[in-house]
Parts: C-alpha cells; structure tokens; sequence
C-alpha cells in the first residue's frame, strides 16, 4: 500500500476505495452510445477550447486588456495544475487493476486535481461575472464536463472537486484583478 496512504491512517483508504466504486458506478451507467459521445464531447471542450471561447468573447466583449489577464490567468492554471499533478503523483481510477474502463484520452500523468474542471470552472465563473448573458451557458458545460471526467474514468470525485474550487479560486483571483 502506498506510504502516502498508510500516513493518512485508516479512513483514507476507504475513502479511495469508496471513490473507486463512484467512478466504476458511474461508468457503468454510461454504457448508451450517446451518452458516451456527450461525455467525450464535453471532455474535449474542456481541454482547451473552451478557454479560447472565452478568451476570443471576453476580447469581443472588453479589449484586449481583459483578454490578456484571461490568458495569463490560464497560464497560470496550467503551471498549478502541473505542478500539484507532479506532487501528488496520483494514479487515475482507469489505471488500476479495478478501476474502470478509460473512455478518453489521458492528457499527463496524474489525477490530481482534474485540470479540465478547473479551466471550466473558472470560465464559468468568469463568464457569470463579466459575460452574464451566456453564464448559464458556460455554467452548464462546467457541470457536464465536471461529470465526464469521473464518467470517463481519468478521474476520481475529489480530483474535480479539488479542480473545481483551483477554478474558482484563479477566477476570483482574475476578476480582483481585472
């Protein structure tokens, strides 16, 4: 068993393992081909281009000022989201012997936190403060995409969640600043 875990003491593992059951659940119920094929879309969307929409409405919308600070905020999440990945080394629920089937491309190693929530999170969040008008929009692909990393089998329910608050964070961060 890994050191991390043992130091943890005993809940953990049950944590892990009750995760794991979590994502082979939900793996299972997204059996149906076009459901696989929402998933799979959203998870591409959340790679990268659902930051360029964002960027290429916010310059639209508010300059290039609000374009580039919305470029370097996600750079900035990029770097975090590698860094911490590296740092935790956490395997992904497909990668173990029960884990679930992988269903989408693994992006870098490393579950920890879902950098594809984060980036959805915080165009979410963004798109709420400074493009209200397709913040439901933005909203609904944040929750889908949340969703198909677990449905997919590349995360754990910790990994978005831990994303999704990385995302909210940097988005506040952004809108302080911008």
């Amino acid at each position: 068993m890994d050191v991390r875990i043992d130091a943890a003491g005993d809940r953990l593992p049950h944590a892990v393992s009750f995760e794991l059951m979590l994502c082979c659940g939900a793996a299972e119920k997204v059996c149906n081909g076009a459901l696989l094929a929402l998933f799979r879309g959203a998870s591409r969307l959340g790679d990268w281009p659902l930051s360029v929409i964002v960027g290429l409405t916010l310059l639209v919308v508010h300059g290039g000022r609000v374009l580039a600070g919305w470029a370097a905020v996600s750079v900035l999440a990029v770097l975090l989201q590698k860094l911490l990945k590296s740092r935790c080394a956490r395997l992904r629920p497909c990668q173990l012997p029960a884990g679930p089937p992988q269903r989408a491309p693994i992006p870098d190693h490393g579950s920890f936190p879902s950098g594809h929530t984060l980036h959805a999170v915080m165009a979410a969040v963004v798109s709420a403060s400074l493009l209200p008008a397709a913040a439901p929009l933005f909203l609904l692909a944040a929750l889908v995409i949340a969703a198909s990393r677990v449905v997919l089998g590349v995360h754990y329910p910790s990994d978005v969640l831990a994303g999704a608050a990385l995302g909210g964070l940097l988005a506040a961060a952004f809108l302080a600043v911008c």
